[in-house]
């Protein structure tokens, strides 16, 4: 039994755009083109999942000190001889957990501002090289004045 492949699938998916001839335009570099899109949607993915991989390692972490914390606090409460010290411990454990959750905050906000960034930067990138290449190919088929 002969199997055919798909074209439209795989590492050069437009290849078979790349064969097709249009009197008068460019079709290889409108093909270009859409592979340049393609490839920086792509970039800009990988950098979008690089940070929500750190965003869910930290807050792991965060998880994991919370509980850690609330195990220590519970243990310093139920050993404190006096209600002063059980307030004192309350009062620390309290402090501590407010500070922490703020300083948490600041660095998850922080992934998420760098990673917004920078998949914003590939993009942007690629929409301002993409009007120079458009501006080009209508150019070299004689459409653009």
């Amino acid at each position: 039994m002969v199997t055919k492949s798909n074209p439209f699938v795989g590492a050069d998916a437009f290849k078979a755009f790349g064969d097709f001839k249009v009197s008068g335009f460019n079709m290889e570099a409108l093909v270009a083109y859409h592979r340049k899109n393609l490839d920086a949607f792509s970039k800009a993915n990988q950098l979008a999942v690089k940070g929500m991989q750190v965003l869910a390692e930290r807050q792991s972490v965060i998880l994991k000190n919370v509980v850690d914390g609330a195990g220590k606090a519970t243990e310093a409460f139920f050993s404190a001889k006096s209600p002063e010290d059980k307030v004192r411990h309350q009062t620390a454990f309290a402090k501590d957990g407010v500070m922490g959750a703020m300083a948490d905050a600041q660095q998850i906000a922080g992934v998420m501002a760098s990673t917004a960034q920078e998949t914003a930067d590939v993009l942007n990138a690629r929409l301002v090289e993409s009007f120079d290449e458009v501006k080009q190919i209508f150019q070299s088929n004689g459409h653009a004045h």
